[in-house]
């Protein structure tokens, strides 16, 4: 379900629900199997004007935190 800019994920194996804001839901979409980290930072960097460095850390604490809770694979 998506409200705003956040985006909400259900879980129904494990029953669990994560709330992604803007940036860590922008993050979700482009990890659709096709690109791997280093290609949605390079994207994200531009998108949003930033140095790439910055965005790298975003990436792998929202990635981390996905596969923790089970929406990526480990």
């Amino acid at each position: 379900m998506e409200l705003d800019d956040d985006l909400s994920l259900y879980h129904p194996d494990t029953g669990r629900a994560l709330v992604l804001n803007g940036t860590a839901s922008d993050i979700w979409r482009l990890l659709d199997g096709t690109l791997d980290e280093e290609h949605v930072v390079r994207l994200l960097a531009a998108a949003y004007d930033a140095d790439p460095a910055a965005i790298r850390e975003d990436v792998r604490r929202v990635v981390a935190e996905l596969t923790e809770h089970g929406f990526l694979p480990s």
